[in-house]
C-alpha cells in the first residue's frame, strides 16, 4: 500500500479528533510519528510512501485510515 501526503493529513486529523485536548494530541506517539512523516514528505518532495518505507509507529498511526468512514475527514477539519 502507498500513502500520499493527503493520507497523512487525514490520519493527523483523525487522531486530533480522538484526542481529549491539543496537549494530549501533541504528546501522543501517533501525532509525533505522523508529524515526522509529514515533515519528511514535504522536505523530500515525495509523492507517496510505500508501506515498507514506514517504521512500526508510523504504520500503526496510519491504521486509523482503515477505521474512518469514507469521506468523513478532510485535512481542513482539524
Amino acid at each position: 500500500m502507498n500513502f500520499a501526503i493527503r493520507d497523512i493529513e487525514v490520519a493527523i486529523a483523525g487522531w486530533r479528533q480522538r484526542a481529549s485536548s491539543d496537549e494530549a494530541f501533541a504528546a501522543s506517539a501517533e501525532a509525533c510519528a505522523l508529524a515526522r512523516l509529514y515533515g519528511a514528505v514535504i522536505v523530500y518532495g515525495c509523492q507517496a510512501l510505500a508501506d515498507a518505507e514506514l517504521d512500526d509507529v508510523q504504520r500503526d498511526a496510519l491504521q486509523i485510515l482503515s477505521t474512518l468512514p469514507e469521506g468523513q475527514l478532510s485535512p481542513s477539519t482539524h
